[in-house]
């Protein structure tokens, strides 16, 4: 008798068990990480709005901010614009859009990743001039875009405002005229 208890006792533990993994399992299936998700579409800063922003961390820092000027890349023939200078001084930032890049070419170097150093470009007859380029495309926001923000256009315009200070900060350390 007591072989006949144990087994169906054996036998009722086994399919108990066997349920409860076919129970975790659905339970598993049902609850998985769902649909993947497309990144939210971005917009570049725009130049006009970058420009204000360039020119408002510019006059934060202390210096005062020049008006826009051309001037020649060093070892090059093109010319590039800078956005804003300091007053005062030789040194300027650029925010080079993807058409001024192109235009640009290999006159200056290319576009710096978003977590890479940002690029200087000497410019002027004697190379003098030290310009920070600003590259549109490491500037992006998706405000507009669905309900989860991931980039939202303060980010973008922090992001630009530090890049300037750090710039500024960098050209009073090194001596820029």
């Amino acid at each position: 008798m007591r072989t006949e208890r144990a087994a169906r006792a054996g036998g009722t533990r086994g399919w108990a068990l066997a349920a409860l993994a076919a129970l975790a399992a659905t339970a598993a299936t049902a609850c998985g990480p769902g649909e993947a998700r497309a990144p939210n579409p971005t917009r570049a800063l725009d130049e006009r709005r970058a420009i204000e922003v360039i020119r408002r961390a510019v006059k934060n820092e202390g210096v005062e901010p020049a008006a826009g000027r051309d001037e020649k890349v060093a070892g090059s023939a093109k010319s590039i614009h800078l956005d804003v200078g300091v007053q005062g001084k030789r040194y300027g930032m650029a925010f080079v859009t993807t058409d001024d890049a192109q235009a640009l070419g290999e006159s200056v170097p290319a576009a710096n990743r978003k977590d890479e150093k940002l690029k200087l470009v000497p410019a002027g007859d004697d190379g003098r001039i030290h310009v920070l380029l600003l590259f549109q495309q490491n500037y992006l926001y998706d405000d507009l875009a669905g309900e989860a923000h991931e980039q939202t256009m303060i980010t973008c315009e922090a992001a630009l405002t530090r890049d300037v200070r750090d710039f500024v900060t960098y050209a009073r350390s090194k001596g820029f005229e």
